[in-house]
Parts: C-alpha cells; structure tokens; sequence
C-alpha cells in the first residue's frame, strides 16, 4: 500500500502545479506515438486529456514527468498523438483528464496500462536502435463519468498536529488491500481540507454504482511520501462496527455522511521519529 501511496501524493502534488515541465530547448532525439482509441463520449465537464510518461513511477520530481503539450481531440474515436522524449527507460504512460470544475488527481486517470501478473505499470525503451515507439491506449470515457455526488463532514476533536502538510478524503467501489486496489477502485478524492478547521464538508463527484469505502488520510510536512496514514473511515450510523458502504443511483446525491477524526487518540503515531 506504502506505493500506491507515494504514486497518490505524487500526482497530486504534480497536478496540483498543472504539470508545467520544461524539459529544455533542445530537440529530443526520440518519440512515442500512441493511437487512442476512445470508447462512449467525454463528459460535458471535460476541459482536456492529456498524453503522460513517466521515466520512473511514481515520479520524484515534476521535471521528470513528460506531457503533451496540448490537449487531444475529444471529438473523434481514434486519435494518434505523439511526444517527443531522450533515450531511456519509461516506466508508465496513460492518459491524464483535466476538469473544467475540479483540480486534476489520482481519481482522473482516465486511463494507464498495468501489467495482469505483476499489477505494475507497462514500461517501454526509447533507444538509438528504436526511437520511435508506438503504443495503443483503450480509454473509455464512461471511466469519468461522475453522474451522483457524496457529500459529508468530516468532524475534528482536539487539535492537530503542528505538523500537518495534507489532509484528504477519498471514496473507493470496495475497502483496498493492495496497492493497486488503492488505484483502480479510487472514485474520488477531496484534498482541500485545511489543517485547524474543526469540520470540513466534503463533496465527491462519484460514478453511480456501489460505494464501499471512506476515508480520510494524512501526511505529515517533510515527511517520506509513503507515510501517508488513515485517520479515519466512515462508519455504518447504525453500527459503528461496520463500514459505511451504499449504491448510489444516477442522479442521486447521499448528502449525511459524517466520519469523526480524534486526534488526541491519534497525537502518539505522528510524534514518532520519521526515519
């Protein structure tokens, strides 16, 4: 879970600066050309999709990830698009969509290759003998369609640790276990939460269908990426013992969804020496 996790912040971070990278002027010497095949129609809310590589994923920095300079068309079926890259290994390459209402993150990727055996993203070499790579990308927009809403307040008691950097809140189809869990089974995520509040109320555009899993998550400034930690879930109001879990209609809006953070029981795990 610890890189799934590294992946999360990470596009968040990244997405959040709107992924201004400048790779320099020089011409680079090879390419990935990649015919995307859309399936259905893009979301009226669609401001751009965009063409991602990663040399290493999760990314470290900013100036490691490439991507397209312009958006795709979101009007055609088959569209090849292509980017320039140096020589090298690439770990991961999809498709990023960009909201006309909400910050881009981890919930908005429209679509990204994953290996069925190893559950890791599939990679490909740029080198002299091969510059140029092509690759297909099956995306289907119905993957973005946020058609019903989850809304809720997250409660806060006592105060928070002073070093707080990220707070976040994220719907998921079934409870993760496993890494890549944590990244297909997202929905969607809030990560405006600002450190101090005593409640903050929350709104997940999500897809109709089944909700199994709540959660506010985390991170501390300065710290390891992968330290990220769940403070809270979203109980069952009828049995705390139970997570909250409901299938929600299209069109539908679950508007009473209430998870309580205490920090003064959670205050002993975030003094510990990050190592």
């Amino acid at each position: 879970m610890k890189q799934l996790w590294l992946i999360f912040l990470v596009l968040i971070l990244l997405f959040q600066s709107g992924c201004d990278v400048d790779h320099g002027l020089a011409p680079l010497p090879g390419k990935l050309k990649t015919r995307v095949a859309f399936r259905g129609t893009p979301p009226e809310n669609t401001q751009g999709v965009y063409l991602i590589v990663a040399p290493e994923f999760p990314p470290h920095a900013i100036n490691e990830l490439f991507q397209s300079p312009n958006s795709l068309p979101t009007n055609q079926d088959t569209v090849w698009t292509e980017i320039d890259l140096p020589y090298g290994h690439y770990e991961a390459f999809g498709l990023w969509w960009y909201s006309k209402d909400t910050r881009s993150n981890l919930a908005d990727i429209l679509t990204m290759p994953f290996d069925g055996v190893t559950q890791e993203p599939i990679g490909f070499d740029v080198t002299p003998d091969q510059p140029v790579v092509e690759k297909v990308l099956n995306a289907n927009w119905n993957n973005m369609k946020r058609d019903a809403e989850l809304k809720g307040t997250v409660h806060f008691e006592g105060d928070f640790p002073e070093n707080t950097d990220i707070i976040a809140v994220a719907a998921f189809t079934y409870q993760p276990t496993t890494a890549i869990q944590y990244l297909v089974w997202m929905k969607s995520i809030d990560i405006t939460i600002i450190p101090g509040v005593k409640s903050h109320q929350f709104v997940l555009p999500v897809k109709s269908g089944f909700i199994g899993y709540i959660a506010v998550f985390w991170l501390a400034e300065n710290a390891a990426l992968t330290d990220v930690q769940i403070v809270a879930e979203a109980r069952d109001p009828d049995d705390e013992t139970e997570l909250w879990e409901k299938t929600i209609a299209a069109n539908q809006t679950i508007d009473d969804i209430q998870i309580h953070v205490d920090w003064n029981n959670l205050q002993p795990v975030f003094s510990e020496e990050i190592p």
